[in-house]
């Protein structure tokens, strides 16, 4: 029986931050990293969404859809990160400014 190696741990057993980026194809990680710029818009608010955003692109990216539908998945998701980042910011801003 073949053992498979774990991607959650590294080569010392400790936990590998960047296993869930190894094995995608480029353009799979070009798009799960779509909601980066949204740290330096939004701040805090902006980064967890944007966290989010790259969390469920990097899970569509393991997915079985075919190639056409898995990138406009994860487009609509950096999309809707980017339209639901403004929202937020909009309302807290209007909130705090009256």
């Amino acid at each position: 029986m073949q053992h498979t190696p774990d991607l959650g741990k590294n080569s010392l057993g400790k936990p590998d931050p960047w296993a869930k980026f190894r094995g995608l194809a480029w353009w799979h990680l070009v798009l799960s990293l779509l909601p980066i710029p949204l740290l330096p818009i939004g701040g805090a608010i902006g980064g967890a969404i944007g966290a989010a955003a790259i969390y469920v692109n990097l899970s569509l990216a393991r997915k079985s859809f075919g190639t056409r539908a898995k990138a406009l998945a994860m487009l609509g998701v950096t999309l809707a990160s980017y339209l639901v980042c403004f929202l937020v910011v909009a309302f807290a801003q209007n909130l705090l400014h009256g």
